[in-house]
């Protein structure tokens, strides 16, 4: 069967072109031509986009950089748009920056450009920078830390861990992309895992409090983060920057992560901020008369997160998760904990995706776009599981003091979001009654879930004995 016709004139021209440009070039200690370089990032960029100026970019990256031609040259051949794209990928032309300046500052200067540059810059960017890690990730697997010694970066090592890992963060925007994806997965592999970046608390201000962490906004009003408490383990933070970066490759609407954060006591990630966002549950406080459209919405969001398939290579088990739990219990008999183990194990095992703290304050919008925020404890199971976090906040917690700190209102009105959720999550002519009996035993595994992380509650025992132990 023959190949479908596509119009790829620009981009055999942009390939001739750079075969010319780079002719008897050989990439850099690989013993192989330098053509193959620019071609591999045509071939990553072609996985995001099929705009044949992108790829002819692509091709052309490092001509103007590498060779005698000149951008006057290419905007001549290829018209302005890929003349910019390739001026906008090269380290050569970052305003403000010469030669004599020193590495590390001529290197953040082009991460920041590469941080407000367009979208279409970042996809030609990442196939340069992709293919550059795919390079060393190879050469480190042979070299291990000798590798180092045949760049120009001063501090070796950790000026390369403090440039890709800038340019990740640069780049964050492709979040979600398999190109990005490989690109994150590399450089852990080669530097190891994400470490907390300090920064000045000066330069944020206090947004919302949770029951685990304190939201905050950056003044540059394009980033926000959020602190988990000291009492918190860092491995908290690491799954949310890790399962942010996943889940987008599911397809599912969340700010975007860009990197782990830390105030020198305090753990947690920095976020792509939503402007002019509000939660549901601060639409709710503030639109009681609403309560019934807001509690339904956040329900059909949850049936559709319900109906995508997990990736249990990358996810993991909510099962599991919860075994663990009871395991960890210092509040349960090894005869106690065999029963909750019993309820966990007689779950069957499913591959839906789960948010793991799914609630009113977990769901965000800001006009007509929707998120979901949160996502440390993003799993795949049961979706009853996930239900039984929204029963725990709503029904078995009648604290109205605890319902308005975290929700910002009162017990009544969350009782109200569950009956709607009910009766729209499993349909109008759902029993109340039966759900409750049905879920009130995944609420119990949340409160076990809570009370390792500080103590049981006041009415905790008696609900879980009830529950799940009788």
């Amino acid at each position: 069967m023959a190949n479908n016709f596509i119009d790829s004139t620009l981009l055999d021209k942009a390939i001739v072109f750079a075969v010319q440009a780079h002719k008897n070039t050989e990439r850099r200690g690989k013993g192989f031509p330098y053509i193959v370089h620019p071609m591999e990032a045509v071939a990553i960029v072609a996985t995001i986009s099929s705009d044949q100026e992108l790829l002819a970019a692509a091709a052309l990256h490092d001509v103007v950089e590498d060779t005698d031609h000149t951008l006057e040259e290419l905007r001549a051949e290829f018209g302005e748009r890929v003349a910019g794209l390739v001026e906008q990928e090269s380290d050569k032309f970052v305003p403000g920056c010469s030669e004599e300046d020193s590495w590390r500052d001529r290197k953040k200067a082009a991460i920041d450009r590469l941080a407000n540059a367009s979208r279409d810059a970042k996809i030609v960017a990442i196939g340069d920078k992709l293919s550059n890690m795919r390079a060393i990730a190879r050469d480190y697997d042979v070299l291990g830390d000798k590798l180092w010694d045949r760049f120009h970066a001063p501090g070796g090592r950790s000026d390369h861990e403090w440039h890709y890992r800038g340019l990740a963060e640069s780049l964050n925007e492709l979040a979600g992309t398999p190109a990005y994806t490989e690109f994150a997965h590399l450089i852990e592999h080669v530097f190891g895992e994400p470490k907390p970046e300090p920064i000045d608390l000066n330069d944020y201000e206090v947004s919302g409090d949770g029951y685990t962490a304190i939201s905050y906004n950056h003044k540059d009003g394009k980033r926000m983060m959020k602190l988990y408490a000291e009492y918190m383990p860092i491995s908290v933070p690491e799954q949310e920057l890790r399962m942010s970066w996943a889940i987008m490759d599911l397809g599912l609407k969340i700010p975007r992560a860009y990197r782990m954060v830390t105030d020198g006591k305090r753990v947690g990630v920095e976020f792509e901020r939503i402007v002019d966002k509000r939660s549901f549950a601060r639409a709710i406080s503030q639109e009681p008369e609403n309560l019934e459209k807001y509690a339904a919405l956040f329900a059909r969001q949850c049936l559709a997160l319900h109906a995508i398939p997990c990736n249990t290579k990358v996810f993991s088990s909510v099962n599991d998760h919860f075994n663990r739990v009871i395991d960890a219990s210092k509040d349960f008999n090894e005869e106690e904990k065999a029963r909750l183990h019993a309820f966990v194990d007689g779950i069957p095992v499913a591959t839906t995706c789960l948010h793991g703290d799914m609630h009113i304050g977990n769901l965000i919008m800001a006009g007509d776009d929707i998120f979901w925020i949160d996502l440390s404890d993003f799993r795949y199971g049961d979706p009853r599981f996930d239900i039984g976090m929204l029963y725990f906040v709503c029904i078995s917690n009648p604290d109205d003091d605890m319902a308005q700190k975290l929700f910002h209102v009162s017990h009544a009105q969350m009782v109200q979001v569950w009956n709607v959720f009910v009766k729209t999550y499993y349909g109008p002519e759902a029993d109340l009654s039966a759900v409750d009996r049905e879920i009130a035993p995944f609420a119990a595994l949340y409160m076990i879930h809570f009370a390792n992380r500080e103590k049981m509650l006041p009415g905790w025992p008696e609900f879980i004995a009830k529950t799940l132990l009788q």
